[in-house]
């Protein structure tokens, strides 16, 4: 089976997806009897490429690892733009990875929408569209036979949704808890230890955790948008980031951290989905966590989600300190499992 991809967005995480393609293309030939080619890349500045006999993912990688762009890869430069390329290409799915913008999912939302309307399966690593347009997206992607997968927003290559869908039948979620930013419950934890908040973020930057902007993690916006992505699909809460009772770390002080530990407890970051009344509440707040939570040993970038359940209790799942491979192989594993849909010819 030839599996033709183009990818919108080639990031950090569209290029560690190469590398793992190129990796893994031995094992997909032999084990899954599956060559994937990739025929189109589009990004924001550094070029676009495009080509039916498929991309040459090696020089991809040297071009933009050693001139920073795509524009000197021969022969199959392309002026278009995301929403043509999804127009005019081979590709049988598509894989969004554009960055988050938490105003309104856009333009990721937008590249989704076309690439289903057209009759593409799509895979996405951008919590954005889940957290604004969720049950817009799985109804369009029902009515025109293709699928939909998104394993990658929330907690990178831990298996969340696909743990519910596929192992979990019947159970109705009735609850979410979690730490789920990497950059607050670093610097969290580094304040705990005694170093400064600026300090802390500093050295999330340097480690690629954080962004050169890092409100969006710091003001608890990344934290509302994944824990109303994990509402949407599997509280079917249809809400917004914007729904979201948020507060964020920026007001968390050395003082407090010191007292909760003088207390035997931690201070921690949760993101919470609870349905106290029948509707879904959204909620982001630092919490005083103690021992007997499973909250507790989350420390530095580790993340950590409770799932709430009607017959099987509380599910626990922690990720320990992620790193961009696992956001990646989130991205390859849901390419897998519609390979595996698309034979069994289900949805």
């Amino acid at each position: 089976m030839i599996l033709r991809l183009a990818i919108i967005g080639f990031g950090n995480v569209g290029q560690e997806l190469a590398r793992m393609l190129l990796l893994k293309r031995p094992w997909l030939l032999r084990s899954k009897g599956l060559d994937i080619e990739v025929v189109a890349i589009s990004t924001r500045s550094k070029g676009s490429l495009m080509s039916k006999s498929g991309l040459d993912l090696e020089r991809v990688l040297k071009e933009i690892g050693t001139k920073g762009d795509l524009k000197g890869y021969p022969d199959s430069h392309t002026d278009l733009g995301p929403l043509d390329i999804i127009s005019k290409t081979v590709a049988d799915m598509v894989l969004e990875l554009t960055t988050l913008d938490i105003e309104s999912g856009q333009p990721a939302t937008e590249h989704i929408t076309k690439a289903l309307g057209n009759g593409m399966d799509v895979v996405t690593a951008n919590k954005g569209p889940i957290a604004f347009a969720y049950c817009e997206l799985r109804a369009l992607a029902r009515s025109r036979g293709v699928r939909f997968r998104f394993e990658g927003t929330v907690m990178d290559g831990t298996p969340v949704f696909s743990l519910v869908e596929k192992t979990l039948p019947g159970i109705q979620v009735v609850g979410i808890q979690g730490i789920l930013n990497s950059t607050s419950n670093f610097v969290l934890t580094e304040m705990t230890r005694g170093r400064t908040a600026q300090d802390a973020i500093k050295e999330a930057q340097a480690r690629g955790i954080a962004e050169a902007d890092p409100s969006l993690d710091i003001d608890g916006w990344d934290a509302a948008a994944k824990i109303t992505a994990l509402a949407n699909v599997l509280m079917d809460a249809r809400k917004t980031p914007k729904d979201v009772d948020r507060t964020g770390v920026r007001d968390v002080t050395p003082k407090a951290l010191a007292a909760a530990k003088v207390n035997g407890t931690k201070i921690k970051l949760v993101a919470s989905a609870t349905m106290p009344d029948g509707d879904v509440r959204l909620v982001v707040k630092p919490v005083t966590v103690g021992p007997d939570s499973p909250f507790w040993s989350v420390e530095g970038t580790s993340s950590a989600i409770t799932i709430q359940t009607d017959l099987m209790g509380e599910l626990t799942i922690l990720e320990k300190d992620p790193a961009l491979t696992q956001t990646a192989y989130a991205v390859f594993s849901d390419i897998l499992h519609i390979v595996e849909s698309i034979r069994s010819g289900t949805l």
